[in-house]
């Protein structure tokens, strides 16, 4: 563990507008997630940093701080974070390995190598997801270094085991995400095939299923899941919900790292201008496919890797820059607040905020309550299921719409009662 942070890492700029207020942090970090157990945002910070490099970062959304680093391995890169919030993975741009870090106790209890090729060599993670409902089996895009495609396959591992049977190398899922345990979307955005396509899950590994062309088409997009529909970091949108995926929409006049909202019902982009470098956050109706609100970031250039909700209407994203005249990359983190939300007060122990309601799939609480109980029933008082206390998201896709009662009980034995409305 290190706790030393210098000055020049913990200075922030602060900007503000009516009604969202911006802070800059001077951190390079290839990724961000957020942990909404502990409230806290993960960073991978290279090497690039200086001497708080090679680690995770912790980042406290509300006072907008660093607060401290953990050394992980060299050039962490890609992150992803089980659904309980237990298991932090982390992959490497320059080590053919995962490492597992335990969230509880900030350390490493597994890590295991990718393998090589006989022609290739090492393998890498390019994209990782950890599936739902199971913090030990991830999936993993991987890569080669120097050739090209550089796609190696996507595979499933349960702790340190891979399953046997991979997808195929070459052509095939660079960016990954979960739509069940046993289904994968994937999208190749290194060839011109620009395939979408559907990976099938079992006991043995990953299948390539159907291929869907062209309903994204750029190199080097990524895209993200939320509920039926996928959301790419150019704009498209795509609707899966009869598994037959068609393009939807397209928020227009905007690329870069991409988030969804619950508690806003936005979808967020940090996006970068190609010309200038300038970032402007926007913030679409996914909907109606409008603009809600622009911001330009002011101070900051580059183009934008990875963003991550933090909370109800905070974000936050990574930017970088790499100058080859000097050999010097610079990055930011920055995040993003919804003044109008008030996102400190949700965090007050007084306060309880359940969203998205309506809900369609993930019930959430945001509150510093501690609960003994947490039930979901009907209007007639049947239980209709009990929850977790312990946790803060809810898998309820597998309830039948109608209108329910989630009743909270907390360590004081005081009851609070929210209309739950299930799409």
């Amino acid at each position: 563990m290190r706790t030393t942070l210098s000055i020049s890492l913990l200075f922030a700029g602060l900007f503000c507008n009516a009604q969202l207020e911006v802070k800059v942090l001077d951190i390079i970090a290839n990724q961000v997630i957020y942990d909404s157990n502990a409230k806290k945002i993960y960073a991978s910070i290279p090497s690039a940093n200086g001497a708080n490099g090679n680690s995770i970062g912790v980042i406290d959304p509300v006072s907008q701080t660093l607060e401290n680093t953990f050394f992980i391995g060299s050039e962490p890169n890609v992150l992803a974070i089980s659904d309980n919030n237990q298991y932090l993975y982390v992959g490497f741009e320059t080590a053919s390995l995962v490492r597992r870090w335990d969230i509880a106790s900030k350390s490493v209890n597994l890590q295991f190598s990718l393998g090589t090729d006989p022609s290739l060599g090492a393998l890498f993670v390019e994209d990782m997801e950890v599936m739902p409902g199971n913090p030990n089996t991830i999936a993993i895009s991987r890569r080669n270094v120097g050739f090209s495609p550089k796609h190696e396959g996507v595979a499933i591992y349960d702790n340190d085991v891979m399953r046997p049977t991979t997808t195929q190398d070459h052509t095939g899922s660079n960016r990954i995400e979960f739509s069940s345990n046993n289904l994968l979307w994937g999208y190749n955005n290194e060839t011109t095939e620009f395939g979408l396509r559907k990976i099938n899950i079992s006991s043995s590994g990953a299948t390539q299923g159907t291929v869907y062309p062209n309903l994204f088409s750029n190199f080097s997009i990524d895209f993200i899941r939320e509920g039926n529909f996928l959301y790419s970091t150019d704009g498209k949108v795509v609707d899966i919900s009869s598994g037959t995926p068609f393009l939807l929409g397209q928020f227009t006049n905007t690329t870069g790292a991409n988030a969804f909202d619950t508690a806003t019902q936005s979808v967020a982009y940090a996006s970068s201008e190609y010309s200038s470098g300038n970032i402007t956050f926007k913030r679409f109706n996914p909907n109606t496919f409008l603009l809600k609100d622009s911001t330009p970031i002011p101070n900051v250039q580059g183009s934008t890797r990875s963003m991550t909700s933090c909370g109800a209407g905070c974000y936050a994203f990574t930017t970088y820059s790499y100058n080859y005249s000097t050999n010097v990359t610079t990055g930011k983190i920055v995040i993003v607040k919804d003044k109008s939300l008030a996102v400190d007060n949700f965090l007050k122990s007084n306060k309880i905020t359940v969203y998205p309601n309506p809900v369609s799939n993930y019930l959430k609480i945001d509150t510093d309550k501690k609960f003994i109980e947490i039930k979901l029933s009907d209007y007639s008082g049947n239980i209709i299921k009990t929850l977790d206390a312990k946790e803060r998201e809810f898998d309820v896709s597998n309830i039948s719409s109608g209108n329910y009662l989630l009743i909270m009980t907390d360590i004081n034995n005081n009851k609070t009662t929210e209309k739950i409305i299930k799409k």
